[in-house]
């Protein structure tokens, strides 16, 4: 099967490119990636511009140029490299993040920056050249370990601010100290903005779930990330002594509370959503007073703003009815993925005779900010166990070689689409 490409140009044979993929040079790089910041018993501990974040981030420059593409390190500490395309379009960008969490494993990101240098060395061992450039983008900081994560998309796409910057960071200082300390110029963060214009942004990352695994299909179609939407719930009771005050008598806010926690979980399986209590905090939290008072925090996550909206009001109703009362929080909105782009996906992956699944991203990426710049679309590894942000997050050798070859074959078929 060949990606069609505009007229007058020869169709790239997608099966024929991407069977020169070299996927054991896939997997050193995760070895030899993997191994900074590593500490035994301890996970990745690669945190954002820290010493073992830059030390990767310079790992990952060096790669680039080695395979002859202009590469360099932008004022956010995103790596970035670009490779001519034939025809004077706006570029297409593939990529993803290789800080980690405090204790996190090897695959979380780095699987799609490693597998868009997979791409590119197949590009150039093949004397293949785009009509589109290509720009591959290693994110800066796109874990929660900063006030402003995730900050190098964020940055990118000109989402920055100075109000997150003034945030707590991973190691206690503000994040601006933490930025200042290593020589970045937060003028120049704030200002940032993309090298060229983009038609499209495709990641590739693990599922951080098993729902591939469990079902054995090799490749995930993201229809979108899911919008999230918290809630603070208080229930008002009575404090007392749990000694003299009779059963009868009690008004237990933490009784008050228990029916709507599961009320919770009701409605997100009715409605096809995950619901979750979080944080619970009870009041005066000691054995023996009755519980005067109790604070909840509840999050929800769906892909369908409707849907959220039928189960926001549900949990009203239902905090009312147990005798609390419920307060919007943090809201993020859905970001859904362009469809163009996901059926692009779907005849790559049908060229290799790979099986996919369309599902929802219940996690963040740096994809829903590059939606605010141009169109985007993701793929999904499977993840064995569904086990992520841990030391023993563990993708198989071969999934990570069909992810990899399944961007490749996203990527020519992109390429060739002549409305992008």
């Amino acid at each position: 099967m060949s990606a069609q490409c505009s007229e007058g140009l020869p169709a790239i044979d997608v099966r024929s490119l991407v069977a020169s993929f070299d996927g054991e040079q896939l997997l050193a790089d995760l070895d030899a990636l993997g191994a900074i910041g590593w500490k035994p018993g301890a996970g990745l501990q690669r945190l954002a511009y820290g010493d073992a974040d830059l030390e990767a981030r310079r790992w990952v420059l060096t790669q680039m140029q080695a395979l002859g593409m202009q590469a360099w390190i932008d004022p956010a500490g995103n790596v970035i490299g670009h490779l001519p395309g034939s025809e004077p379009l706006p570029a297409l960008a593939i990529g993803s993040h290789t800080d980690s969490v405090p204790g996190g494993g090897k695959f979380d990101g780095a699987l799609g920056v490693l597998a868009g240098l997979a791409c590119v060395r197949t590009l150039r061992s093949q004397d293949v050249q785009l009509r589109h450039p290509l720009l591959l983008i290693d994110f800066a900081a796109e874990e929660a370990t900063t006030s402003a994560s995730p900050t190098g998309s964020l940055s990118f796409v000109g989402g920055l601010t100075q109000t997150a910057l003034d945030g707590p960071s991973w190691d206690g200082r503000s994040t601006v100290a933490l930025l200042t300390d290593h020589g970045f110029n937060i003028a120049a963060m704030i200002a940032n903005r993309p090298p060229m214009p983009i038609a499209a942004f495709l990641e590739l990352h693990i599922e951080q779930g098993d729902r591939l695994a469990s079902a054995g299909v090799p490749i995930g179609i993201v229809e979108g990330i899911v919008g999230i939407r918290r809630y603070y719930v208080h229930f008002q009771g009575q404090a007392n002594h749990a000694g003299t005050t009779d059963m009868k008598r009690r008004r237990d806010a933490l009784v008050m509370a228990a029916p709507f926690i599961l009320a919770v979980r009701e409605a997100a399986m009715t409605h096809g959503i995950v619901g979750t209590v979080g944080r619970i905090e009870v009041h005066p939290n000691t054995p023996n007073v009755i519980p005067g008072r109790v604070m909840l925090d509840v999050e929800i996550r769906g892909l369908d703003d409707a849907v959220l909206d039928r189960v926001e009001a549900i949990l009203a109703v239902e905090a009312a009815r147990c005798g609390g009362t419920l307060h919007p929080g943090h809201r993020k909105e859905p970001v859904l993925a362009d469809p163009k782009l996901m059926e692009a996906i779907e005849r790559g992956c049908e060229a290799l005779g790979l099986r996919t699944m369309r599902m929802p991203s219940g996690a963040g990426h740096d994809a829903m900010n590059l939606a605010a710049i141009c169109p985007y679309a993701m793929l999904f590894a499977p993840s064995e166990q569904g086990v992520s942000h841990a030391p023993d997050e563990w993708t198989q050798p071969h999934d990570c070689i069909n992810a990899a070859r399944a961007l490749l074959a996203a990527v020519l078929e992109v390429d060739a689409m002549p409305d992008v």
